[in-house]
């Protein structure tokens, strides 16, 4: 009976782990671009799991220069490290990324980058991290389903 807490004990690291291990976690967590300028979505449980996902978090942001310099290095920084990933680099600045982390459907880690150049000269930045049983290939047909729509 006394093993169980220890168990507990011993798994609870490994769920603050998963999206702290990656260079963007300071991202999310406002180290980056305060929290008053992003807009965050974190969605768990029941309302993703159609879509095979346990946590959806976005965060969504207006950036100067400096700022998405930052932000793209990091991502770049992740994908250096990702099982499989796309990107699209457009005239010296990064446009799009999307990564898996995991070799494994069960409890794979995604993110996914997008960005634009507004008007001002700012830049639109979407990051978004995924944790669930599905791969990369069903993301992206979801993807281009919802967006068909």
């Amino acid at each position: 009976m006394k093993k169980i807490p220890i168990l507990l004990l011993l798994l609870l690291p490994l769920c603050a782990w998963s999206q702290d291990r990656l260079k963007t976690g300071p991202v999310f967590e406002g180290s980056v671009v305060s929290k008053e300028r992003m807009i965050e979505t974190l969605v768990k449980g029941g309302s993703i799991r159609e879509y095979g996902l346990s946590v959806f978090r976005s965060v969504r942001f207006d950036v100067d220069e400096p700022e998405f310099q930052t932000v793209s290095s990091l991502v770049l920084d992740d994908a250096a490290t990702a099982l499989n990933k796309e990107t699209e680099i457009d005239r010296g600045k990064l446009r799009y990324a999307l990564m898996s982390f995991s070799p494994a459907k069960r409890d794979a880690e995604f993110l996914c980058f997008q960005s634009r150049t507004n008007d001002d000269g700012s830049c639109s930045v979407i990051l978004v991290y995924m944790q669930g049983n599905t791969t990369l290939a069903d993301l992206k047909k979801m993807f281009k389903k919802n967006t068909k729509q």
